[in-house]
C-alpha cells in the first residue's frame, strides 16, 4: 500500500519562531508599501503604453480627421522618433524616481523597524525605572505587582511574588501550589485549599489592602484559582493621557508619572499593532432650543468629569513624586487609591519634610560640609511638592466652579425638557431624523498613519540619542539587549508619543480620552528583549486581536447618563437594542427604565456629585517658613 507523500516540515521548535518573522515582516511591509511606494512595474507599462501605441494610434487618427488623408512618410518619421524620445525620457525618470523611492522605502522601513523593536524594550526599561524609583517594602511590592501581572509566569515566579508581599513562606507555597493545580484545571482542589487557608490568608491580604490595593488584588485572584487572561486584557491606570498633556501645556514633567509613562507606550505599541478602540456617543436632532440646552448640559458635564480627573491627576502626581524622593513617609505608588487617601499621605510627607528642613537649617553653619548639600536637596524637593500641591489646589478649586455650572445648566434642561414634553426626548432607535442617536467610533491608526508615528517617533529616538539596543557586557545579559534611559529622557518620549497621535486620533478630545480610559490594554507581558522586530511585530498584532470588544458597561453608563441627567425613557425597542449590539445587562436596563419622572424632579436639587472630591486646603504657611529658612542658611553659609 503506497502512503500519500507527506511534505517534510521543519523542527517544531523552530516552526513557531520561524512563522512570527514571516508575519511580522509582511506587517511591515505592508505598512511601508501603503506609504512610500508603488510597484515600478506597473508604472513602466503605463507609460511605454501611452507613449507607444496609444500616441500613433492618436496621431494617424488625428492626421486623418484634420487633413483628409493619411500621414506621410515624414510625417511617420516625426511621430514615431517624438514617441521614442518622449517615451526614453519618461521610462528613464520613472526609473529615477523609484531608484530614490526604492531608497526612501527601504528608510522608512528601517525606522518602522526600530519603532517596532524599541517600544517594547522601552517599555520594560520604564517598568524596571519604576521599581528603581521606590525603596524598601514598597519596591519589592510593585515588583510583585509586575510578576503577578503577566499571564505566563511559573508557579515559581507566583510563590516569589507572594513571597515579597506577605512575607511568609509557608502561605506563598500553598497560593503556588494553587496555581499549579488552576493550570491542570483541578478546581476542585483549589477549593479544597481556599476553604482550608482562606482565614489564614485574609488578615494577610488586608494587612496590604491599604499599602497596595492592586497588588493584593491580584494575589487574591492566584489565590482563587484565577490568572490575567488575554482576552481580558490589563486595566489602565485612569487618566494618564490628561496628565501627559497636562505636562505638555505647562511644561512641566513633573506632572506626569512614570506609570504613565508605560502607559503611553502600551497605547503606541498597541496602534501601530492594529488596535482598534470602540468609542460610543450619542447625539440630538430636533427642536433647536431643546437641542442647545441638551449640548450646553453635556458640554458640563464633561467639563465637570475634566475637572474631577485633573483634580485626581494633579494629586497622584503629588503623591508620585514623593514616593520617588528618599526621606519621606511615601513609599508606594499612587495606583489604586482615592483621593483622601493620596491627600493625608501627601500632606504628612509634605508636613515632615518641612519638619526636616527647619531641623536641617540652623545645622549648617557649624555642621559638616555635606550638610548645605542635604540642606539644598531638602529645599529642591519641598518646592517641587509645593508647586505640586498649588496645581493640585487650584484643581480642586476648578471642579466646585465646574459643578456650579453643572447644575445651572442641569436646571436649565429640566424647565426647557419640562416645557416640551418627553416625546421630544425620547431614545429613537427606527426610522426618522429626530431625537437622540447613538454613534459608535473607532479609535485606530490606518497604514498611512503608522507610518507617520513611526517616523515621528525614529525622529526622536536620533535626536534623544535612543540608540539601537546594545550586547550587555553580563554574561548573564549576553542574549538580551537594553536600552538605557533615564527619567527624564522616559518622560520625553512619552510628550512625543502623545504629540505623534494627536494629529491621528485626537487624544485632546475629552471622549477619546474617556474611551481609551473605559478599554482594556493588551497584554503585552510575553514580549522579550532578544525578539527581532518581525517577532515582535507578529505577536503585537496577535495579542491585540485577543483583546475582547466589550461595549456593555460603556453602553449601560450610556444609559445611565440618558435617563438620570436628560429623562430619556428608554423604551423596549430602545433596551432591546443595547442588549443585542452592545451586550448591556437587561437586568441594569429594567432598573433605569423604572425611574419616575417625579424622582427625576425630587433629585434636581441633588449634587450631581457620585464621589464628593477632597477639600483640598491652600498650601500651608509652615512650608514656606521652611523654604525661607533654608535659603537663608544657604545663602549666609555661602557668604
Amino acid at each position: 500500500m503506497r502512503l500519500p507523500f507527506r511534505r517534510a516540515s521543519r523542527p517544531a521548535a523552530e516552526t513557531p519562531q520561524v512563522r512570527l518573522e514571516r508575519e511580522g515582516r509582511d506587517e511591515i511591509r505592508r505598512i511601508t508599501a501603503a506609504v512610500e511606494r508603488v510597484p515600478w512595474t506597473v508604472n513602466l507599462l503605463q507609460i511605454l503604453w501611452t507613449a507607444g501605441p496609444v500616441t500613433l494610434l492618436g496621431a494617424w487618427g488625428g492626421y486623418l480627421l484634420g487633413y483628409g488623408k493619411a500621414p506621410t512618410a515624414e510625417n511617420y518619421i516625426f511621430f514615431i522618433s517624438y514617441t521614442v524620445i518622449t517615451g526614453a525620457a519618461g521610462i528613464i525618470a520613472n526609473l529615477a524616481h523609484n531608484l530614490t523611492g526604492g531608497r526612501r522605502a527601504e528608510r522608512t522601513a528601517h525606522k518602522i523597524e526600530r519603532v517596532i523593536k524599541s517600544l517594547p524594550e522601552l517599555l520594560l526599561v520604564t517598568r524596571n525605572l519604576i521599581v528603581e524609583s521606590l525603596e524598601g517594602d514598597a519596591r519589592r511590592r510593585e515588583a510583585a505587582a509586575m510578576l503577578l501581572r503577566k499571564q505566563d509566569i511559573s508557579p515559581e515566579g507566583v510563590e516569589l511574588a507572594a513571597i515579597e508581599l506577605l512575607d511568609d513562606r509557608d502561605s506563598a507555597r500553598v497560593i503556588a501550589q494553587i496555581d499549579i493545580y488552576r493550570r491542570v484545571g483541578l478546581h476542585a482542589r483549589i477549593q479544597d485549599l481556599v476553604a482550608r487557608y482562606g482565614e489564614t490568608l485574609e488578615p494577610q491580604f488586608a494587612a496590604i489592602a491599604e499599602l497596595a490595593p492592586e497588588a493584593m488584588k491580584l494575589l487574591r485572584q492566584r489565590f482563587e484559582g484565577h490568572a490575567p487572561d488575554l482576552r481580558d486584557g490589563v486595566p489602565r491606570d485612569t487618566n494618564f493621557i490628561e496628565r501627559v498633556l497636562a505636562a505638555i501645556e505647562r511644561d512641566d514633567e513633573l506632572l506626569m508619572t512614570l506609570q504613565d509613562v508605560e502607559e503611553m507606550l502600551i497605547l503606541a505599541f498597541e496602534l501601530i499593532s492594529g488596535r482598534k478602540i470602540p468609542m460610543l456617543t450619542f447625539e440630538y436632532r430636533g427642536r433647536w432650543r431643546l437641542a442647545q440646552a441638551l449640548d450646553g448640559l453635556e458640554e458640563a458635564r464633561a467639563r465637570y468629569r475634566i475637572a474631577q480627573a485633573t483634580g485626581l491627576s494633579r494629586l497622584k502626581a503629588l503623591t508620585a513624586y514623593l514616593a520617588e524622593q528618599s526621606g519621606t513617609l511615601i513609599e508606594d505608588a499612587a495606583a489604586g487609591l482615592r483621593a483622601d487617601v493620596l491627600l493625608e499621605r501627601s500632606l504628612q510627607a509634605m508636613d515632615a519634610l518641612a519638619e526636616q528642613t527647619q531641623h536641617l537649617a540652623p545645622t549648617v553653619a557649624d555642621g559638616p560640609p555635606e550638610r548645605r548639600s542635604q540642606l539644598r536637596h531638602k529645599a529642591e524637593q519641598l518646592t517641587n511638592a509645593i508647586r505640586l500641591y498649588k496645581a493640585a489646589y487650584s484643581a480642586y478649586e476648578a471642579v466646585g466652579r465646574s459643578h456650579a455650572l453643572l447644575l445651572k445648566r442641569a436646571e436649565r434642561w429640566e424647565h426647557i425638557s419640562a416645557r416640551m414634553g418627553d416625546e421630544k426626548t425620547r431614545l429613537r432607535l427606527g426610522p426618522g431624523r429626530r431625537g437622540l442617536r447613538l454613534r459608535e467610533h473607532v479609535i485606530a491608526l490606518d497604514d498611512a498613519a503608522k507610518a507617520e508615528v513611526c517616523k515621528h517617533l525614529a525622529r526622536h529616538f536620533g535626536a534623544a540619542g535612543i540608540e539601537e539596543p546594545q550586547r550587555a557586557r553580563s554574561l548573564q545579559l549576553e542574549r538580551d539587549s537594553r536600552i538605557a534611559v533615564d527619567i527624564d529622557a522616559a518622560k520625553r518620549l512619552a510628550i512625543e508619543i502623545a504629540l505623534a497621535l494627536e494629529p491621528h486620533i485626537q487624544l485632546s478630545r475629552p471622549e477619546v480620552q474617556r474611551a481609551i480610559n473605559g478599554s482594556n490594554a493588551a497584554d503585552f507581558g510575553q514580549l522579550e528583549p532578544n525578539l527581532s522586530a518581525a517577532a515582535k511585530a507578529a505577536m503585537g498584532a496577535a495579542m491585540v486581536k485577543e483583546i475582547d470588544v466589550d461595549l456593555s458597561r460603556t453602553a449601560e453608563s450610556l444609559a445611565l447618563a440618558l435617563v438620570r441627567h436628560y429623562r430619556v425613557d428608554l423604551d423596549p425597542a430602545a433596551k432591546r437594542f443595547l442588549i443585542d449590539q452592545y451586550g448591556a445587562r437587561e437586568a441594569t436596563l429594567n432598573m433605569l427604565s423604572n425611574y419616575q419622572a417625579s424622582q427625576y424632579r425630587d433629585s434636581r436639587n441633588v449634587s450631581f456629585l457620585s464621589q464628593r472630591p477632597p477639600a483640598v486646603s491652600p498650601p500651608r504657611r509652615d512650608w514656606y517658613r521652611a523654604l525661607v529658612q533654608a535659603k537663608r542658611a544657604l545663602a549666609s553659609n555661602k557668604s
